[in-house]
This record gives structure tokens, C-alpha cells and sequence, in this order.
């Protein structure tokens, strides 16, 4: 089965294109340009002119559907909904946590929180339990600050956690002073939100995919910094007019 995967949730853009759990070709990008002015030109410029492939030879599509930048989320979901309904391909979405909690799944037992920096003091997280490379238990994603991850990561006792992703190089100081030596962090390379990963925990659950592609909705966790400011401008006018 070729899967398309594609990652918007960030700054960064990740797409890859994979045969099961090989990849097949996989593009990161990272750059002040927008997702609308690239990811088009990405895809098609891996599918046809790297792979060989024409994008009917896809059979599924897979998207980061958060957490994550409101625009950049939007952009990801609306480009693989296009492609699927207008191709006849079944897609999914899942979790942009998964995208970089995935890339530690090898071992015996990996504690792996993955964290997207959420800005305002907070980070994006999800803890996550693999056992020989199959995940065991996931908590759900929260918008937390990293002082309230103190009673969150004490579920694993003194097994040490590996911290991943934008929000753990935002918050390594304050993470090593609470968690001390139980706490590891990934290398720069892996902190990015990764197609392929996203394709990998597809793959663990292959089910997921479908032709509702009407189902596939962005996951923000938390109000945008324009609702929650044009809420307070509400506010300051109703009780300026009171």
C-alpha cells in the first residue's frame, strides 16, 4: 500500500511518500515561505518527478490534523482532502505528536513525551509507552505548562522519558530541573514532526483510513490568539458601553 503523508503542523513542511513502512522518497523543508506557496509544488515535484509515480498510483493519503499552527493546519488538511476526494482515495488524520513521538519507538521500552511549543508559556504534549516498537499506551494531547508535566510524568515512576520535539528545545532547562537525570533529549534531527512517522502509526492502524474524508478536522486544543483578542475587545466594549 503507498501511502502520501504530509505534515503542515509547524514552520517546518515534511511529506513522504511510502510503500507501507518504506519510505519511498520524503521531503523536509523549513524555510519563512508559507505552506500554501510550497506544499503543492512539493508534492508534486517528489510523486512525479522523483518517484516516477503519478498521483492515481497513490492508494491513501495521511495528514497531521494537530495540534498546531491554525493556518498551517488548515492548509495540510484542505490539500489531502482535495487530493483524496478528487483521486477516490481514502485518508486519515493523525496526531502531529505521533508525527515525532513515533521516531522513538524502537527498544525494549521507550517513555517518549513528544511536545509541540504552543507558545504563551505552554507546550502541546502526549506521553507515550512503546514496547518493541508497538505502542502501548498514549495519553491524550493538553496544552500544559511544563511545570504541571511534573505530576503527569510521575505515571512512569523513575523510568527515564525521552522529550522530543519543538517544545522540549523550548522548555529543556525547566523539563531538566524538574524531571533531573530521568529526563533524555532527542538530537535537533529529531525534533521535527516527520511524513514518514506519521505514515508509520498509519500502518499500526491501517483501518483508520477512509472515504469520509469530511471527518478529518483540525484538533487546536485551545483558542486562537485572534478569537481570544477579539474576545477581549467584546468584552472592553460591553462594559465601556454598560
Amino acid at each position: 500500500m503507498r501511502i502520501l503523508a504530509v505534515d503542515t503542523a509547524e514552520n517546518s513542511a515534511s511529506i513522504a511518500l511510502m510503500d507501507e513502512s518504506a519510505p519511498i522518497c520524503e521531503l523536509y523543508f523549513n524555510s519563512k515561505m508559507t505552506h500554501s506557496r510550497t506544499l503543492m509544488a512539493m508534492i508534486s515535484g517528489m510523486v512525479e518527478a522523483r518517484a516516477g509515480l503519478d498521483i492515481q498510483d497513490i492508494d491513501g493519503f495521511v495528514v497531521s490534523h494537530g495540534p498546531g499552527s491554525f493556518t498551517g493546519l488548515r492548509i495540510g488538511i484542505s490539500v489531502v482532502k482535495g487530493l483524496a476526494f478528487a483521486h477516490g482515495k481514502p485518508a486519515a488524520g493523525i496526531s502531529s505528536l505521533d508525527g515525532i513521538a513515533w521516531q522513538f519507538s524502537e527498544g525494549p521500552i521507550s517513555n517518549v513525551c513528544a511536545m509541540m511549543d504552543a507558545k504563551r508559556g505552554e507546550a502541546y504534549r502526549a506521553f507515550y509507552l512503546f514496547e518493541n516498537g508497538k505502542l502501548r499506551y498514549k495519553t491524550p494531547a493538553l496544552a500544559v505548562t511544563p511545570e504541571k508535566m511534573a505530576e503527569e510524568g510521575a505515571q512512569f515512576g523513575e523510568e527515564p522519558i525521552v522529550f522530543a520535539g519543538s517544545g522540549a528545545v523550548v522548555f529543556q532547562e525547566t523539563l531538566q530541573q524538574i524531571f533531573g537525570v530521568r529526563a533524555s533529549f532527542a538530537p535537533p534531527f529529531k525534533n521535527g514532526i516527520r511524513a514518514s512517522a506519521l505514515a508509520h502509526a498509519l500502518f499500526q492502524d491501517s483501518e483508520a483510513l477512509s472515504h469520509e474524508h469530511h471527518a478529518i478536522v483540525p484538533v487546536y486544543l485551545r483558542r486562537s490568539d485572534a478569537e481570544i483578542n477579539f474576545n477581549k475587545r467584546s468584552a472592553h466594549t460591553g462594559k465601556s458601553a454598560g
